[in-house]
């Protein structure tokens, strides 16, 4: 656990520990540093590091998580196990044997691990007995082949209040469900009371059938659950056939999700959080364990001795950011629950940044924690062009990797700019011991909107990270960082319409719930503008063609052309909205960071009316290879408005060209206009812009977590 200096509650002093299991900054944790100084109260364990026996029992089993309070093994779906009862057990690692000791037969889920069978000490551990645990401990952590985890894994989970629940009765989406299931471990919650849970395991999805694969004694119609990425999914499974181990059900006519509703996933922390009680602000600073962190909550072990905290307090929190400061946070208890036994309280504490400097130190904090093979920072940014070379990124949309030379300065400075402001551009690489593997950007170019872009892959790695984890883990640390901005309510990516990874990932989930109304796929033409391209000689035909400024009137217009004309969640996205149409809060934050940001609307007008209005927009140079903040989109405004495209497109470069601009991007996303435009347009090819509701991410994160399944060995 992290200590905690004894300072007075708001003063300035720094903390000199650090977020780690071992006490030191999060970075060393990550990226390796000096060793452990320090045994964890409980580890994970490889298979076969140590062994439990239960007494009267032949058989052995590989301990997976150990501690002073208790082991955990795994299922082996062929025993009953005597839930709740009281049995003597041995362990053993190996010369060392530990017992006879006297636990409690209990089940629990353990998030993505399945459910574990843990014997949890009676009466506390025996001294003698807890040395030795400490002692094995050790050796294994020395010796590479043990985990520190939070000793909160011992303890029961937190009720049911703040969280989701959603009824899935579509028949495909259940069998989609189901399909991302397969394989996964679940526990059987039987209808009579005095019945113990059981394990199981879905093994096979039919056309209108489930197979079950578990322990003989399940015969009764039967509530399952099984854990996701961050949901669990509940079924009510009616045994239409009994086999040996085995269970054959009808596929379920509906699925409960259960969704957190204050973070998307929590992890295990080892911090320390420091707060005044809102209603007994005489006694000093209460110090308690923080048990699971994420993005947007936190969880607290409020220890025998404290006055208790109710749900709706208000507090403010202080907890050291890894970095020797200190992140100052407002809170609101949302749950409260009491563990049997232990006289602890744990509370679920909703939480946001108390200050703009603590956000971005708040942000880096819970990045460290969360995700245990990305990195979200400056380091390694030299290595980042190789990596966008070797993983054919420059040959994307018809580009050679010398195209891309020009820009590559201001590439490798805006990465580094990256690290300070969080809150607007995220860069996130995947690293292993033998460099960066992979790497995946987001930023947020519009008021309430995250883009996802510049996903780079090394196709093959020496490193014992699989290609499916590594995207796994980028998709689920960009997810997340966006989903912890109380402002996203949009993801967008500009996807190549022809990239496989692109078509089972976001435009398949985007045709299988298209009903929804909150994910959507719209094909464009991308095109790239050579800003240098002189101006053509004005056409007369029909009259020339004049541009400027668009009049209120004719903003107006726009927005109701795209109003009619183009789906809600395209305008919300692009701030193509009223109130929103000049970006003036989204250019004020960015260029309050230093970085250029800005949109204009020029209008191309013929006797006097509106043909066609352009909607132009400029970002850092650097943000994106491809210069996607750079662009243009063109609406015409009534029949033949194609006909100011060219003259818009000069205009363009001119603008582009006042901002030190060589070239920019041209969406076509309404079909193919007739134009002979300048010499410098390049075709890019077809494209996707893909968008997704914030009320839709969690399913998206399920469904990348499917795909992304390790293969079957």
């Amino acid at each position: 656990m992290t200590v905690v200096p004894k300072i007075g509650f708001g003063q300035d002093a720094r903390w000199a520990a650090g977020g780690s299991a071992d006490g030191g900054p999060l970075d060393r944790a990550l990226l390796g540093g000096d060793p452990a100084v320090r045994v964890p109260e409980a580890c994970w364990l490889d298979g076969g590091a140590a062994w439990l026996r239960i007494e009267g029992r032949d058989l052995s089993y590989p301990i997976v998580l150990l501690g002073s309070m208790g082991a955990w093994i795994e299922p082996d779906y062929r025993t009953s196990f005597p839930f709740g009862s009281v049995v003597r057990v041995r362990l053993y690692a190996g010369d060392v044997e530990i017992g006879p000791l006297s636990a409690v037969l209990v089940l629990q889920s353990m998030g993505l691990r399945g459910p574990l069978i843990g014997l949890s000490f009676e009466d506390g551990t025996p001294s003698r007995a807890a040395g030795q645990i400490r002692d094995v401990l050790r050796a294994l952590v020395d010796a590479g082949t043990a985990k520190a985890a939070a000793a909160s894994l011992f303890r029961p989970s937190a009720t049911d209040a703040g969280h989701v629940r959603e009824i899935i009765d579509d028949p495909r989406r259940v069998r989609n469900i189901l399909g991302f299931l397969l394989r996964r471990k679940g526990v059987v919650r039987r209808a009579a009371e005095s019945a113990p849970p059981l394990c199981v395991m879905l093994s096979e999805v039919g056309a209108g059938t489930v197979t079950w694969f578990g322990i003989k004694g399940w015969s009764e119609d039967a509530a399952v659950e099984i854990a996701g990425q961050n949901s669990v999914f509940r079924f009510n499974v009616r045994a239409d056939e009994v086999r040996p181990g085995e269970l054959v059900s009808a596929l379920p006519a509906r699925v409960e999700r259960l969704r957190k509703s204050l973070m998307q996933r929590g992890v295990e922390a080892d911090l320390t959080a420091r707060f005044l009680h809102p209603e007994w602000l005489h006694i000093p600073p209460i110090e308690a364990e923080v048990v699971d962190v994420s993005f947007s909550g936190l969880r607290m072990a409020l220890t025998r001795g404290h006055p208790p905290l109710l749900p709706r307090h208000k507090l403010s929190l202080e907890l050291p950011d890894g970095d020797d400061g200190v992140v100052h946070l407002r809170g609101e208890v949302r749950s409260v629950s009491v563990v049997d036994g232990a006289d602890t309280q744990l509370c679920s504490v909703h939480v946001t940044a108390a200050r703009r400097e603590d956000e971005r130190r708040w942000l880096r904090l819970v990045s460290r924690i969360l995700h245990a093979t990305t990195y979200g920072g400056t380091a390694w940014q030299a290595e980042l062009w190789d990596l966008f070379d070797s993983s054919g990124y420059f040959n994307l949309s018809g580009r050679r990797p010398e195209h891309f030379e020009a820009i590559k300065p201001s590439f490798l400075t805006m990465a580094q700019k990256a690290a300070a402001v969080p809150h607007l551009l995220y860069n996130v690489a995947c690293l292993s011991e033998h460099g960066i593997e992979g790497n995946f950007s987001i930023m947020k170019p519009y008021h309430s909107t995250w883009m996802i872009h510049q996903l780079a892959k090394r196709p093959k790695s020496a490193s014992n990270l699989s290609s499916r984890q590594v995207l796994r883990d980028m998709f689920t640390r960009c997810f997340e960082h966006a989903m912890a901005d109380p402002e996203c309510r949009w993801i967008i990516a500009y996807a190549e319409a022809h990239v496989a990874w692109n078509e089972r990932s976001l435009f398949e989930f985007a045709r299988a719930r298209h009903e929804t109304g909150h994910v959507l796929s719209l094909p464009f033409r991308l095109m790239g503008v050579d800003a240098r391209a002189a101006p053509r000689a004005p056409r007369e035909a029909g009259g020339p063609i004049e541009i400027g400024e668009p009049t209120p009137g004719e903003q107006a217009a726009l927005l109701g052309l795209l109003c009619a004309t183009s789906p809600r969640m395209y305008a919300e996205a692009l701030d193509l909205v009223p109130g929103r149409l000049g970006m003036g809060p989204c250019v004020e934050r960015w260029r309050s960071a230093g970085l250029e940001r800005e949109r204009v609307l020029l209008v191309a007008r013929q006797h006097g009316e509106p043909l066609a209005v352009a909607v132009l927009e400029l970002g850092e140079l650097g943000t994106n290879l491809f210069r996607l903040l750079d662009s243009i989109r063109i609406f015409p405004m009534r029949p033949g408005g194609d006909a100011a495209l060219g003259p818009l497109l000069d205009a363009a470069c001119g603008w582009f060209r006042s901002h030190d601009r060589k070239s920019f991007i041209y969406f076509g996303e309404r079909g193919k206009l007739t134009f002979d435009g300048p010499a410098g347009l390049h075709d890019l090819g077809e494209g996707r812009l893909w968008i997704v509701a914030r009320e839709l991410v969690p399913e998206f994160v399920e469904h990348v977590y499917r795909l992304t399944e390790p293969k079957p060995r």
